[in-house]
C-alpha cells in the first residue's frame, strides 16, 4: 500500500473518554428527580409545605425552569466537548488542527486540506528518525509539495537505493517532471537525510481495471440497487487505497454489499500491485443473478 496514513486509521481507537455523550432529556429527568428528593426532605422538616407532583407536565412552570437549567448545562458541556475535540487529531478541524500539528513541527501548506494535513502529521511522527524508517522519506515527500497525494518509499532486495514512488493529486494521479523534481530536491536536502542516501524518485504506474460482479439481492430489494454498486465500489477504492494496494475479490465484494444486496461475487481477475503501482478502477459492472435470504 502507499503511505497509507489517513485519519481513518484513528477510527479504530476506542472513543475518547474526554468527550461526553450528552442527553438533554436525561439532564431534565435527573434534575426533576433531584428536586423531588430535596423537596421531600423539606416537607419532612415542614409538613405544612404542599406536595409537588406536577413536574412531569410540560405546562408546569417549575418544569420550565428545570428545562432551562438543563439547556444551560447541556450547552456548557457541549462547549467542553468541543474543547476536548480541539486537542485530538481525529476530531479537530480548521485552525485547531493548525495549532495542534505545529507541536510536531508540521505546518499547513497552501491549499492543503485538513485530511491531508492530519495524515501528513501522523506520517511525520512515525518517521521521526533522520535515517528512516520509510515513513521518514514518505513524510519528506508529502511535505515537498501540496500536490503529492501519496508517496511510497521502498528498496529492492539489498540494494541501498531508496525508491520513492509519487502519486499526484492532479493529472489523473500521474506526477509530472516538476513535481518529481520538487520531491527529489526535498529528499536530497542536507537537512533531511543522511549524506549517503541515494534516491530514485519516480511517478506511480497506474493499472486500469475493469471489475465484473455477480450480485444476488434480498427478496424485497429493487433491482435499481445494482446501479448504486459501481459508485459505492469506486468511491471506497478512491478513499481507502493507494499504491501497492492489491485488487482483491474479498475487498471488492465487501464494498459491493450495500443495503439490499444478499451476496456479491467478483468474477473478474484479481490484480497484485507492486509497491510503485496504483490500480485505478475503470468500470464496475454488476450483473443480477437472482434473489435469496
Amino acid at each position: 500500500m502507499s503511505d497509507g496514513v489517513t485519519v481513518k486509521a484513528l477510527a479504530g481507537l476506542p472513543p475518547a473518554q474526554v468527550i461526553e455523550e450528552l442527553s438533554w432529556q436525561a439532564m431534565v429527568d435527573r434534575m426533576v428527580a433531584r428536586f423531588q428528593d430535596l423537596w421531600a426532605v423539606e416537607r419532612a422538616a415542614n409538613p405544612a409545605l404542599p406536595q409537588i407532583d406536577t413536574l412531569h407536565l410540560a405546562s408546569d412552570p417549575g418544569r420550565k425552569i428545570i428545562e432551562m437549567a438543563a439547556y444551560v448545562e447541556a450547552a456548557l458541556r457541549a462547549r467542553i466537548n468541543d474543547a476536548g475535540r480541539s486537542n485530538l487529531l481525529f476530531y479537530n478541524e480548521g485552525g485547531d488542527t493548525d495549532h495542534l500539528v505545529v507541536f510536531h513541527d508540521v505546518l499547513r501548506m497552501y491549499g492543503e486540506t485538513d485530511e491531508a494535513l492530519k495524515s501528513r502529521t501522523i506520517l511525520a511522527i512515525a518517521g521521526r528518525s533522520t535515517g528512516g524508517p520509510k515513513e521518514r522519506y514518505e513524510a519528506i515527500a508529502r511535505a515537498a509539495d501540496v500536490r503529492v497525494k501519496h508517496a511510497h518509499a521502498y528498496r529492492i532486495g539489498r540494494d541501498p537505493t531508496i525508491h520513492v514512488a509519487i502519486w499526484s493529486t492532479d493529472n489523473d494521479g500521474m506526477a509530472d517532471a516538476a513535481l518529481l523534481a520538487s520531491v527529489r530536491a526535498a529528499l536530497e536536502s542536507p537537512a533531511h537525510g543522511l549524506i549517503c542516501d541515494t534516491f530514485n524518485v519516480r511517478a506511480a504506474v497506474f493499472i486500469a481495471a475493469d471489475i465484473t460482479l455477480d450480485v444476488w439481492l434480498l427478496p424485497d430489494a429493487l433491482e435499481s440497487i445494482l446501479e448504486a454498486i459501481p459508485s459505492a465500489v469506486t468511491g471506497a477504492w478512491s478513499s481507502e487505497t493507494g499504491m501497492g494496494f492489491d485488487l482483491a475479490g474479498e475487498w471488492v465484494q465487501a464494498r459491493a454489499m450495500i443495503a439490499g444486496v444478499r451476496r456479491a461475487r467478483m468474477t473478474s481477475v484479481e490484480i497484485t500491485a507492486a509497491p510503485y503501482e496504483a490500480i485505478s478502477i475503470r468500470s464496475v459492472t454488476a450483473s443480477y443473478r437472482g434473489r435469496d435470504y
